[in-house]
């Protein structure tokens, strides 16, 4: 339970960060999409606020016996989504649930992280190079599921979760920049054996914008810079944006809604926006260095690493400056799956902070 002493640790500065988040999705969810999606936000977000203060009255570390039965579960669930999911443009990654659909390419991003730092909060057990192959299958067999569905964003976002916990696990950096070697040169293998056809165009449109033959290979990215370019430093103000208003960006609510804020807000508010995201995952490290306990430091730097990489792949795209992917602004995009996996995320790391710990050896954790 929480008690008083926790509660004085509460991070009221990432609170009032997040909460920023939310009014802005609000607004620009409404104003990218409808009234009617904007409140469809506010429920979830009430869902995400409980299940963030509910995981607080649990001990984070106790979690931690079920993190491989959590992995199994949603590694069914991929594979349903696969069997029985609900396709939308051309992509099935959904579990309809009634009125609401379920992605568990999500959560697994949570579940990867808690299985992870499961393995690696005991040294010796990456010690070696071959001790490394088990989390290394954990995972790869996500990565290929996800990919399936096709969902490329979130599968590689597996990459620098699986490479941040080795790295802050202790990790021998011989070891770690062989496992760098390998990813690379799975590259070819990833092209002409995994990728599909829009995808490469994608990346074609990124790293060669002259070679793009048709408008639709590069419309997306071509709509996104039209909108942050026309916004100016100061915007054309809120629900005014020709881009979204007039439906020329596609999915402008989920995403590429900093591409929408950017054209009605201007330069100046979206930077500050990019400000909070740079404070926040600033406080969420400090949280991890100050960690003693392996186990809650590596959870820490798992979720940190995910918001940071999704934050600047998502900015980034919405300028040209990466290829176009499905990843969504953390706690800005519309989108349940999306809002709750980090609200669940948020609260571990939170729950981190809120319970300090010395290393235990590793036979009370089995007790």
């Amino acid at each position: 339970m929480l008690r008083i002493d926790m509660l004085r640790k509460f991070d009221w500065v990432i609170f009032s960060i997040i909460s920023v988040f939310l009014v802005i999705s609000f607004f620009f969810v409404w104003s990218a999409a409808s009234e009617k999606f904007a409140y469809k936000q506010i429920i979830w977000v009430g869902l995400g606020m409980g299940i963030f203060f509910t995981l607080l009255i649990f001990d984070y570390y106790s979690i931690a016996k079920y993190s491989y039965i959590f992995y199994s579960i949603i590694i069914i669930g991929l594979v349903l989504v696969l069997l029985f999911g609900k396709t939308v443009y051309g992509a099935k990654r959904w579990i309809p649930l009634g009125p609401f659909s379920l992605q568990p390419s999500e959560f697994m991003k949570i579940a990867l992280v808690l299985a992870l730092s499961r393995y690696m909060m005991y040294k010796e057990n990456i010690s070696r190079l071959r001790y490394i192959l088990f989390p290394l299958i954990l995972t790869i067999l996500p990565m290929v599921l996800i990919m399936k569905q096709p969902d490329l964003g979130t599968s590689l976002i597996m990459l620098p979760i699986f490479l941040s916990i080795t790295f802050i696990a202790g990790i021998k950096l011989r070891h770690f920049f062989s496992l760098i070697i390998l990813g690379l040169t799975s590259i070819p293998f990833l092209w002409y054996l995994i990728l599909k056809d829009y995808q490469k165009s994608r990346v074609i449109t990124f790293l060669w914008p002259d070679k793009v033959s048709t408008l639709g290979e590069g419309y997306h990215k071509m709509q996104s810079l039209v909108a942050v370019g026309s916004g100016g430093s100061s915007g054309s103000g809120w629900g005014n944006g020709i881009q979204s208003q007039l439906n020329f960006l596609p999915q402008g609510h989920t995403d590429f809604i900093f591409s929408v804020i950017a054209e009605e807000w201007g330069f100046f508010r979206s930077f500050a926006i990019l400000g909070l995201y740079i404070l926040f995952l600033a406080c969420s490290t400090g949280i991890a260095l100050k960690t003693r306990e392996s186990y809650g430091r590596l959870i820490v730097t798992g979720f940190t690493t995910i918001f940071a990489t999704q934050a600047l792949v998502n900015i980034a795209m919405t300028m040209g400056l990466a290829p176009i992917t499905g990843l969504t602004l953390p706690f800005i995009s519309y989108g349940g799956s999306s809002l709750l996996s980090s609200f669940i995320a948020l609260s571990f790391v939170f729950n981190v902070k809120l319970r300090t710990k010395v290393a235990l050896a590793r036979e009370e954790f089995y007790e």
